[in-house]
């Protein structure tokens, strides 16, 4: 979720972030950048509250200071993501014993995959990857002020959570450390899983390692939503039950659209799944529907650009078009509204729609349209304004569609809150199921032309 965009749409975040702890160690390095003479640090406390994504303007802010603390607050458009505070004072404690027992785990070659029964109890100890000359040249003053190992264990503890425990699927939340005096210096972290909580998917473990002791606090995030497989769906469609459409799948790469292009192929219906960053994804759910029987081709598609353009490439005209596309719904912002954000949304959910609809109407007069609506629209859930106000747009224009377009035909269908990779929580919401919810839908839309 930090480096590849890929697997970054498979999470909550939707997209590439910073690493939180890159974060610290810039605002550290900032703070002693210019405060030169800083007090010794005794602790600090870390709270990362929300996603920070790549090309976001990022300030941090010095909240307050005095001579026994100071805080520091990691913002985007004045919006507070992470919070620091840093108590001063001189080291007061030997490093805890129980670190120099831990025994050192071979080398990780990628992010383990535990599930929480197995995270129980977990310890070992594990080498620095940074180096004093890559703390000393990345972070000039924190290391300075620091020094190299106890920056080098800071480091240490994003590698903890993000490859080692939980691992593979993790978000980091919290850390709260102490400075303290190693008797016997060690090159590497050690920890130990204090506490783990299903209900909330949390794991905490202690630390110890260059010069630092605490507690580092961490979720276990939601997997990947695996859609159903076709041959769970050869039961439910009969297998003619859309033979003769050609159906457009916008955004089928995964999530609703995989799903409703694998319900049109198994009943006989031909599929083309859109991709925009999913290229891997879209030839997955095609090869599975080829595997079995179907018939299904991935085509590369950014509803932000020229349709026609686009979709030259199609031999056949579709019969039938369903639109999945969409911009990352959950962000983070300063105020209730932003201009930049509807405006985003609404190029997608009515710009794009509209594009597409007219390109495909021109060489499909009967067309058979799906436009995704959503229950937020009259639920209006607290931090989705814009999102609500362009889908309530799209709406608008579908239905002027059709009152003046037939016989095109646009059905319009508000979704409840279904399993998707955007929608998943750490801790589990209340959901509708995804067949019982798109089967009808897809059969209506296929009904078309009457």
């Amino acid at each position: 979720m930090h480096v590849d965009e890929l697997l970054a749409r498979r999470t909550q975040a939707g997209a590439p972030v910073v690493h939180g702890i890159h974060l610290l160690l810039w605002a550290l390095d900032s703070l002693a950048a210019v405060q030169p003479n800083l007090a010794s640090l005794c602790s600090l406390r870390v709270q990362f509250n929300k996603f920070i994504y790549l090309n976001e303007c990022v300030d941090v802010v010095l909240m307050r200071q005095g001579p026994t603390g100071a805080q520091l607050n990691i913002s985007v458009d004045g919006a507070p993501r992470s919070k620091v505070t840093l108590n001063f004072g001189e080291t007061v404690e030997d490093c805890p014993g129980w670190s120099a027992a831990a025994v050192e785990l071979p080398p990780h070659a990628g992010a383990l995959n535990l599930d929480l029964e197995s995270m129980a109890g977990r310890s070992g100890q594990f080498r620095f990857a940074m180096t004093p000359e890559v703390a000393a040249t990345l972070f000039p003053a924190a290391t300075k002020w620091l020094g190299a190992r106890r920056i080098a264990a800071l480091a240490a503890c994003s590698c903890l959570v993000g490859m080692v425990c939980p691992g593979l699927y993790s978000i980091f939340s919290e850390l709260s450390l102490r400075t303290c005096a190693e008797i016997q210096p060690s090159e590497g972290l050690a920890f130990r899983v204090t506490g783990t909580d299903p209900r909330f998917r949390s794991v905490e473990q202690e630390i110890s390692g260059g010069g630092l002791t605490g507690i580092v606090n961490s979720f276990v995030r939601t997997p990947p939503v695996q859609q159903a497989t076709m041959k769970s769906l050869a039961d439910l469609v009969g297998h003619a039950e859309f033979a003769g459409s050609v159906a457009l799948i916008v955004g089928g790469s995964r999530g609703l659209g995989e799903l409703a292009a694998k319900l049109i192929a198994t009943g006989g219906g031909r599929v083309i799944v859109t991709w925009k960053t999913g290229r891997e994804d879209a030839e997955r759910v095609a090869q599975e529907i080829r595997s079995a029987g179907g018939v299904c081709e991935a085509l590369s598609f950014d509803a932000n650009k020229p349709a026609a353009e686009q979709l030259a490439v199609l031999a056949d005209a579709p019969t039938h078009a369903y639109y999945f596309a969409t911009p990352g719904i959950f962000r983070p912002q300063a105020g209730m509204y932003a201009t930049e954000r509807l405006e985003e949304f609404l190029a997608v959910y009515v710009d794009g729609f509209w594009q597409l609809s007219q390109v495909l109407r021109a060489r499909q007069p009967k067309l058979s349209l799906f436009y995704p609506s959503s229950v937020s629209i009259t639920e209006r859930p607290k931090g989705m304004t814009e999102y609500t106000m362009a889908k309530a747009a799209g709406e608008v224009l579908c239905a002027d569609m059709n009152a003046s377009q037939a016989p095109l035909h646009v059905t319009v269908c508000r979704l409840p809150r279904l399993p998707t990779d955007q929608t998943a929580t750490i801790t589990g919401a209340e959901t509708a199921d995804p067949l019982e919810t798109m089967l009808p839908i897809i059969r209506e839309v296929q009904s078309w032309p009457k």
